[in-house]
């Protein structure tokens, strides 16, 4: 596999287009060649998904060295259940899922964090360095820090809500179920408090970062 930095140079794409759903049925052939054995199959899951998993460590915690021993243990995982695993409608979702138990799991036993399902937990911040989040592109810096300090103001699992669905792609379901939640009704509903919150907070500005909103909000439907 290749160095650290190399494999985590890779700029996120945001989904929803024929690229995007191309791009999701190739990762659908290359999983069922992992599973018929294939060692190259699993390297360029490796390849396409170690950045994606790092990135959305990063959230919860700043310990660099924790989320690469995280991303190389679930990758074992894969290795050790390769007989017992079965088709993966989405290769994403169930990486993501398993990457964020294993990363709980480490966190609450190094007692890094308290709780990462209560709302009060400070844990997941939602960042939008260059390099990570691709609305870096299109706002200005200053713009930025106005939102990314909105955006934490709110509880962290709203936070990682907002992260899951408009940078990463996530269903409604596909949240529901990686975050515990009851159903989709529940995340769509904290979720549009969530949005209703930052509208008011960051009305101010609504006319100088109308391309953020643009970006934004075309991924709720």
């Amino acid at each position: 596999m290749k160095s650290h930095q190399a494999l985590y140079s890779e700029t996120p794409h945001k989904p929803k287009s024929p690229f995007f759903e191309e791009k999701k049925e190739l990762e659908g052939l290359l999983w069922v060649e992992f599973l018929r054995g294939s060692d190259k199959a699993l390297a360029d899951i490796y390849r396409i998904y170690s950045k994606k998993l790092f990135n959305y460590g990063r959230q919860f915690t700043q310990c660099d060295e924790l989320i690469y021993d995280t991303i190389q243990d679930v990758f074992i995982y894969l290795v050790d259940a390769r007989e017992k695993l079965s088709v993966a409608k989405s290769v994403k979702f169930y990486l993501f899922s398993v990457f964020r138990r294993t990363l709980m799991k480490a966190l609450e036993k190094d007692k890094k964090v308290i709780n990462p399902d209560n709302d009060d937990f400070e844990g997941f911040l939602i960042n939008m360095n260059n390099g990570y989040h691709p609305v870096h592109e299109i706002i200005s810096e200053r713009h930025k820090k106005v939102i990314m300090n909105a955006v934490n103001q709110l509880p962290a699992r709203q936070r990682e809500m907002l992260n899951l669905r408009f940078f990463e792609g996530m269903s409604y379901e596909q949240i529901a179920s990686m975050m515990e939640l009851a159903n989709a009704k529940t995340v769509r509903t904290m979720m549009y408090r969530s949005l209703a919150r930052l509208n008011k907070v960051l009305a101010p500005l609504k006319k100088s970062i109308y391309s953020f909103i643009v970006f934004v909000f075309a991924g709720i439907i």
